[in-house]
């Protein structure tokens, strides 16, 4: 009798795939929802989704499980990060409590030890990736906007901008987006022929954002026209008009928008101005290797402000093996070294995931005054960047 092949998936295997997990997530919605629109960036044939899942697969070809390992490299601060997603997390209703979930997951975080992946994320609940080291982390500012709070802050609704959709034959539009996105400290790098697909994640709606027939920014809307999900302009003097356009464009009496931690003109404009804010977790993040993450993100968050002089001497239990490190900051430059003292604090790899990245307090709170004022470092995963 043969084996179940346990492994990275082939590239004939694509549409079975698909449809696979199409059946294990969908099969129970009335509205047709499909992988291959929800996500064209991964589910495209020319994007290999098969060679990017590890799964569990009969000896016919009929699959058990599958779990998506997703290469989406990042710089932060500077730093090149090696950076992977995990998605599709699926098992078959007839397979279920038998170990395949537990088994792909291990194969998925082994393989990123072993090709050097720095970082991992993944969207789902917090105690079930918790298990292979996964914890919530990122900080997202969801403003919510709504007309009536526009004109008692703004006055009546500006004109002068048009939101109009993007072309995916647009190649120069590509670049200039690019060209504003790239500027933040905090970056997916995104490949050029894949662009317009990973705008359009979760079937939301690219728009280039123009004045007097010029580009002068892009946004992603939502579906429905009421979230803002990513945007960018080459001015943030622009921003009232922007808001304007977007409510001209939506017809809603309220859109949300969605912040990083860095973009801190639009931090100060939604906070004299919005209706309401609600500050959430991006997403579960696994770090493989501490040294190179927290120097990253360090640097980042020097980047856009000045951090106090201090150090941080932790000793973190990580999933990849221990690592005792010296944090320091000085004059706003930052290091972080190997440390072969004894370390004040001591975490394992959950508890330095939320006391570094996360909006949980607890972990930090002993820390050294200097240290709690870096913290949360910035860490954020556009939703055009999740799988």
């Amino acid at each position: 009798m043969e084996e179940l092949y346990i492994g990275r998936g082939r590239d004939e295997d694509n549409a079975a795939l698909i449809a696979f997990l199409d059946e294990v997530f969908f099969a129970d919605d009335d509205d047709d929802t499909h992988f291959l629109t929800l996500l064209p960036k991964i589910y495209k044939d020319r994007y290999r989704p098969a060679c990017n899942n590890f799964v569990a697969q009969e000896p016919g070809g009929a699959f058990r499980a599958a779990i998506g390992n997703f290469d989406n490299d990042m710089t932060v601060g500077g730093v090149d990060l090696k950076t992977c997603c995990i998605g599709n997390v699926a098992v078959g209703k007839d397979h279920r409590s038998k170990g395949y979930m537990i088994q792909l997951m291990n194969a998925s975080v082994e393989d990123m030890m072993r090709r050097g992946v720095a970082l991992s994320y993944l969207g789902g609940q917090r105690q079930r990736y918790g298990y292979f080291g996964y914890e919530n982390a990122g900080t997202c500012y969801n403003y919510h906007f709504s007309r009536r709070s526009f004109r008692h802050s703004l006055g009546e609704l500006s004109g002068g901008l048009t939101l109009e959709p993007l072309s995916p034959e647009d190649a120069a539009a590509v670049r200039f987006i690019d060209g504003i996105y790239a500027k933040a400290p905090v970056i997916s790098r995104r490949p050029p022929e894949a662009y317009y697909d990973i705008l359009c994640s979760w079937e939301d709606l690219p728009f280039l954002v123009k004045e007097n027939g010029a580009p002068v920014g892009y946004a992603v809307l939502g579906g429905k026209l009421d979230h803002v999900c990513e945007f960018g302009l080459t001015d943030n003097a622009l921003l009232p008009r922007f808001v304007a356009a977007v409510f001209e464009l939506s017809g809603k009496d309220g859109v949300g928008f969605s912040v990083a931690p860095y973009e801190t003109e639009k931090l100060d404009f939604f906070t004299k101005n919005a209706s309401s804010v609600r500050v959430d977790h991006c997403e579960s993040v696994l770090v493989l290797d501490w040294k190179t993450v927290l120097t990253a993100y360090l640097r980042a968050a020097a980047s856009y402000q000045t951090l106090c002089d201090g150090e941080l001497t932790v000793l973190i239990h990580g999933k990849a093996g221990d690592e005792s490190l010296r944090l320091a900051v000085k004059n706003n430059e930052v290091s972080v070294t190997d440390y072969d003292g004894a370390p004040r604090f001591e975490l394992d790899c959950l508890a330095a995931v939320r006391a570094f990245f996360s909006n949980y307090p607890s972990d930090r709170a002993a820390f050294p005054p200097a240290a709690r004022q870096w913290l949360p470092l910035p860490m954020f995963f556009s939703s055009r960047d999740t799988m």
